[in-house]
């Protein structure tokens, strides 16, 4: 199920309108008399989502060379030695405790 509905019937109306509506200017010709602009109540919410992506386009690039490299010597039968079963054993044992 897709995480926006749609609105209404989905259909587009007619394009082509070269000039904003005088509804949506912003300069304060077309504000209301008294009113001024308050940047002091403008904020931003990021939800927990937006932090996620952002997190993730900070990860780094695969190195697809490198794990061609280390699939290679899996396959082949010389990525696991003695000294990395060593480590990865000394490591699992210091999680533990």
């Amino acid at each position: 199920m897709p995480d926006v509905s749609s609105i209404g019937n989905g259909a587009v109306g007619p394009i082509g309108r070269s000039t904003p509506s005088p509804s949506l200017r912003s300069d304060a010709t077309h504000r209301a008399p008294g009113r001024t602009h308050n940047t002091t109540n403008d904020r931003v919410e990021l939800s927990e989502h937006a932090r996620l992506l952002d997190r993730l386009r900070q990860v780094p690039d695969v190195r697809t060379d490198r794990v061609a490299e280390i699939r290679e010597q899996i396959e082949s039968g010389r990525y696991e030695t003695e000294e990395r079963l060593t480590v990865a054993i000394d490591r699992l044992i210091d999680d533990l405790s």
